[in-house]
């Protein structure tokens, strides 16, 4: 049996080779042959080979980047009135001041979580994804969202070229000009391209629409289901009324994950910030309310 470690690196080579299978051969064996010149070639197929590099290289850091762990120097600077006996208990259940990590022995900074997978706190996580073998956190959750972007608007580039080779062919065969008639191996080739971009397309579309939707809300998927979990306590009047604290605008909410230029939001950068410490709306206070 694999081991978890063996596994994930089986998931990422899977997603390497599947990016790979979407990318070359539609290009080799089903576009290029229909071009009728180099030029117009280039012009099309520069820039999809473009998108595929910036979908390898997202992908390479959203797997290779460290999302994020406690500083020790962090660690230092907890009051030590939380490490009295009497305090124990609430530092366990975090009733006040940072919370505690049971598993890791340790003060949780705000937004930050356990991972059962990596067996250590991440901050600001987002999620364990074995796609890319790695926790999604605060340090890669840019590079994972630039990733789903490129990926679709990539898979979509390779639909709209299919579709348009098979609309060039079957031109060509109601003006019985055959020469461009697909023999059983590019059908069967035609018909696997179009399903994994499709496949793809749609589910990583699905993920990355909802990740864009976190991005404007400055939310993290955890937070995402602790949110709705509280506005369901207050529907049925169990807790008053409370406003997401990191809800800082969308404009800010986006620059706070994706950067402050927007002419740079889709190019791999360097995360600000510390992932220990997050601005908040003027009307909460310092709290941070996602347990």
């Amino acid at each position: 049996m694999l081991s978890s470690s063996a596994l994930g690196r089986l998931y990422t080579v899977g997603v390497l080779l599947l990016i790979a299978l979407i990318a070359y051969p539609s290009q080799i064996f089903l576009l290029i042959p229909g071009f009728d010149n180099v030029s117009t070639c280039l012009k099309v197929l520069i820039p999809f080979n473009l998108l595929v590099i910036m979908v390898y290289w997202n992908y390479y850091l959203a797997v290779k980047t460290d999302p994020g762990k406690v500083p020790i120097e962090w660690l230092d600077k907890v009051p030590e009135t939380l490490l009295t006996p009497c305090n124990e208990q609430r530092r366990a259940e975090g009733i006040s001041g940072p919370r505690f990590c049971k598993t890791c022995d340790i003060y949780k900074p705000p937004r930050t979580h356990h991972c059962r997978y990596c067996r250590r706190c991440v901050l600001k996580m987002d999620h364990h994804c074995p796609w890319i073998n790695n926790c999604v956190g605060y340090y890669n959750y840019a590079h994972f969202v630039r990733f789903t972007v490129y990926v679709n608007i990539a898979c979509l580039y390779v639909l709209v070229l299919l579709i348009w080779r098979v609309r060039s062919i079957l031109d060509d065969i109601q003006h019985f000009r055959f020469d461009s008639e697909p023999n059983t191996a590019q059908v069967i080739l035609y018909v696997t391209e179009f399903a994994l971009a499709f496949c793809v397309f749609f589910c990583v579309g699905m993920l990355g629409v909802y990740h864009l939707y976190c991005v404007t809300q400055n939310q993290s998927t955890i937070e995402g289901w602790e949110r709705t979990k509280v506005n369901r306590l207050i529907r049925r009047g169990r807790i008053t009324p409370i406003k997401y604290p990191f809800d800082i605008g969308f404009y800010k909410n986006i620059c706070s994950v994706m950067g402050n230029n927007p002419l740079l939001w889709l190019w791999p950068q360097k995360v600000e910030g510390d992932g220990l410490s997050f601005p908040v709306r003027s009307n909460t206070g310092n709290h941070d309310n996602t347990g």
